[in-house]
């Protein structure tokens, strides 16, 4: 499968390695993430933000896509990029929030180290 090409933005602003365990399913969320936006939104960017702050581990992917709604995604069995991405944050105890609409996509994750 060829994706379009798609301008990416990275920033992570980490202290100290995380676990090894966080760390793979960091990865695979936010790869999940822009697979879904490459795949699926026709976006044109995609942002990718990691920070740690006071304790608390931040993640925020988001896309300029045309977007989706996430309720109705959520709610169809069929479609399991979202479903592994909230699992895979609330098996590290984490948040894991989606918003889309028009203008795009956003990803939240809070993971508390």
């Amino acid at each position: 499968i060829r994706y379009p090409s798609i301008a990416t933005d990275v920033h992570i602003e980490l202290f100290q390695r995380l676990s090894p365990s966080m760390e793979t399913a960091l990865y695979r969320i936010v790869q999940e993430a822009m697979t879904n936006a490459a795949r699926h939104s026709g976006a044109n960017t995609v942002s990718v933000l990691v920070v740690q702050r006071r304790g608390t581990l931040r993640a925020i992917i988001e896309d300029d896509g045309s977007g989706f709604d996430p309720d109705v995604v959520r709610g169809n069995q069929t479609s399991v990029g979202i479903h592994a991405m909230q699992e895979r944050t609330e098996l590290l105890g984490g948040r894991f929030d989606i918003e889309s609409g028009p203008d795009g996509t956003t990803v939240y994750i809070e993971v508390t180290l």
